[in-house]
């Protein structure tokens, strides 16, 4: 199908900008939860787990102008000073992926594994309702996040702390936020959510506790978020998925492409290097 990869690209900065800027302020202060913009370069910190990759992250590097007029830079050095470890991902189908990767290498850093981005127009979802899940949407009460906050925590085996990005989500305009339960025992067991911008629907947070998995509530949340996102006039639907060598994003890519998502382009991430900058003083970082 057709899409507009730099709508993606804003897009999915949107949904992660919108996750941390949902965090009560007590939290924002006490945990070091922090979003900064550098033109089109978009940098997010969660002080308190620096070990957690996933949260620290980089985006927009091979935007136009990120590099040549040292937005990108300026983003490094913010999250240098954060002293946790982040990713860089560098969209391939972007007009600076090339200069972005050179100027990554050229500062010592490494290429590790990469993300890459489904599509799917609005066409109707290929599989009926399953009568042994009932998706329940979330916003009408302000506790609805406590069931979504632990069950992508636990899913996702985060600390729990990471729960706070998740739990207004909820109650924030553009986003819709669902659980589901198996019948007959009704206990919530998975989640899922998208952001709506613009006619795109960004699918994402979508997460099934352990013994739950293989029961088809991932199935029933997709169902229901690409017939709810249809409904609400989007045109373009999309997900993100990482490590797919991962038995998780096997399984969550194998379902997108049965409900006809299609493979639209990598981003390739890039990291620090393994040594410290102090064990390697012939590379610089900016």
């Amino acid at each position: 199908m057709r899409y507009d990869p730099a709508m993606l690209e804003r897009v999915g900065q949107q949904f992660r900008r919108e996750m941390w800027r949902s965090v009560v302020r007590e939290a924002v202060v006490e945990s070091g939860i922090e979003v900064a913009r550098f033109g089109p370069v978009q940098a997010t910190a969660f002080g308190d787990l620096p070990e957690q990759h996933l949260l620290h992250q980089i985006q927009g590097a091979a935007e136009p102008g990120a590099i040549e007029e040292g937005h990108l830079a300026r983003a490094v050095a913010w999250m240098r000073a954060r002293e946790v470890d982040y990713r860089v991902p560098v969209a391939e189908s972007r007009p600076e992926a090339e200069a972005a990767e050179t100027w990554l290498g050229a500062r010592g850093y490494e290429r590790g594994g990469g993300w890459i981005k489904l599509v799917r127009d609005a066409a109707p979802p290929a599989w009926p309702e399953d009568p042994n899940v009932r998706v329940y949407e979330l916003g009408d009460y302000d506790s609805d996040g406590e069931g979504l906050s632990m069950i992508v925590s636990e899913a996702l085996e985060l600390p729990v702390t990471s729960g706070t990005l998740f739990f207004s989500l909820p109650q924030r305009r553009h986003w819709r936020c669902y659980t589901a339960a198996l019948s007959p025992s009704e206990e919530v067991v998975a989640t899922g959510s998208m952001l709506i911008v613009d006619g795109v629907a960004q699918l994402g947070l979508g997460a099934t506790l352990e013994h739950a998995r293989g029961q088809g509530c991932n199935k029933a949340l997709l169902r229901r978020r690409l017939v709810d996102a249809a409904e609400a006039g989007c045109h373009t639907f999309f997900v993100e998925l990482g490590e797919l060598g991962s038995t998780g994003a096997s399984a969550a890519r194998h379902n997108l492409l049965q409900a006809g998502f299609e493979e639209a382009f990598e981003s390739h991430t890039w990291q620090r290097p393994a040594l410290h900058p102090a064990e390697a003083p012939e590379r610089s970082w900016l």
